[in-house]
């Protein structure tokens, strides 16, 4: 399709300039995970799905429209879904100006989009369970870029930062969060009744625990506070409580008014 590779500094990623966009391999089947997919409002999103893709989302990028699409998908359980064959999209209205692809034997795989803070855009992977795998970003100049996942996340009109503790154990992530003035929060009282993985989580000194669950993927609650906002962490996966399960994500609560 005639394309021109960039620098990209995100292993297994390539960031092109390309002017055509071809139709997957297959037409897009998405069965069970239908609810990932969304009715493109763009020229760009239109054309992919058009052509095949299952468009997963649209976003803005300066003065060009970012669409993540993907060729396939596969069901798992506790109702997650793997995306096949995921790319993201650069276009001005209907022409396509770059495309973010995976190489074949890349590690991770990209699935959708969303923006990250008030400029940016994190390319997430398609695994069953995504985790960031790069961000966009467009200068001055109108040029875009492919970066590494940033080191952290402002929340709260600025005021809080979260450190990109993706994938570590939550023992580790905690030490790094209180760096950053994230606090553990005791949700579950010294005497209150708590489900057996949280109880392992509490003796191994994990006292921000607030709930798990006992079946599919073992996720758990864990709590934090800083000066701005409370921090929800959640875990993935069972193991040892004394080793701690890893960081599958968190989402941020402003304490601030009209935060986000």
């Amino acid at each position: 399709m005639g394309q021109v590779a960039l620098a990209s500094p995100v292993p297994g990623l390539v960031l092109t300039q390309v002017s055509r966009l071809p139709s997957p391999p297959a037409s897009a089947d998405a069965g069970y995970c239908q609810r990932l997919l969304i009715t493109p409002a763009t020229e760009a999103g239109a054309l992919a799905r058009d052509l095949g893709w299952a468009v997963t989302a649209e976003l803005k990028l300066g003065p060009y429209d970012a669409v993540s699409f993907a060729g396939g998908f596969e069901a798992g359980t506790s109702g997650s879904c793997r995306l096949i064959d995921g790319n993201v999209g650069i276009f001005e209205r209907d022409r396509l100006v770059h495309l973010v692809y995976a190489e074949p034997d890349a590690e991770l795989g990209i699935g959708r989009i969303e923006p990250f803070e008030t400029t940016g855009i994190r390319i997430w992977s398609g695994d069953f369970l995504p985790q960031p795998i790069a961000d966009l970003h467009e200068d001055e100049n109108g040029t875009v870029s492919l970066e590494m996942p940033a080191a952290l996340e402002r929340f709260c009109e600025g005021e809080a930062e979260v450190p990109n503790i993706y994938g570590m154990p939550i023992a580790q992530a905690r030490s790094i969060l209180a760096d950053h003035g994230w606090l553990p929060f005791r949700s579950i009282l010294p005497g209150q009744e708590a489900d057996p993985r949280s109880q392992a989580l509490l003796q191994a000194g994990m006292t921000e625990v607030e709930t798990c669950s006992g079946t599919g993927f073992g996720y758990c609650s864990l709590l934090y506070e800083g000066q701005f906002a409370r921090l929800s962490v959640t875990s993935v996966g069972e193991g040892d409580a004394a080793i701690t399960p890893p960081v599958a994500g968190y989402a941020v609560s402003c304490a601030l008014p009209g935060g986000s």
